[in-house]
């Protein structure tokens, strides 16, 4: 068995300063819609016919940066780094028991599906004005 290890850590006023500076663009290009919905991001409300809307709610820097502190981990884990990744093809989603999933798409799958089958354990904690991440990845080879 192959263990593939990665961390890291984020100080949550980086976060909130790239939101302040940057806003929807920094959450599109960073965060998946249902990681925007998993932090309180996004809410869908009723618009008519039964049809939902995707609406702005509040913003949570310590959610985000904990999302973001797992997908560098999740990066690091990979073996790629951010070559050839986009913040988007890792994706933390917070299941129904509150764990943590790795979902991952494009460039990051193609990478993990070389492993054959593979499993991922995530953990986040926040402290202060800091977040961190943990991620492991195991694989048969």
């Amino acid at each position: 068995m192959n263990i593939r290890l990665g961390t890291d850590i984020v100080h949550i006023p980086r976060i909130h300063a790239a939101l302040e500076r940057f806003g929807e663009r920094f959450l599109q290009r960073v965060y998946t819609p249902a990681e925007q919905r998993d932090c309180g991001l996004l809410i869908q409300v009723p618009v008519r016919a039964g049809l939902l809307h995707d609406k702005r709610d509040g913003v949570s820097a310590n959610q985000l940066a904990g999302r973001w502190a797992a997908k560098e981990a999740v990066a690091k884990a990979l073996g790629t780094g951010w070559h050839g990744l986009r913040y988007t093809d890792i994706e933390v989603q917070r299941q129904p028991s509150g764990e943590p999933q790795v979902n991952l798409y494009g460039a990051a799958a193609i990478t993990a599906a070389q492993w054959g089958d593979y499993h991922w354990q995530v953990s986040l904690s926040h402290d202060g004005d800091y977040a961190i991440a943990t991620a492991i990845a195991f694989c048969p080879h």
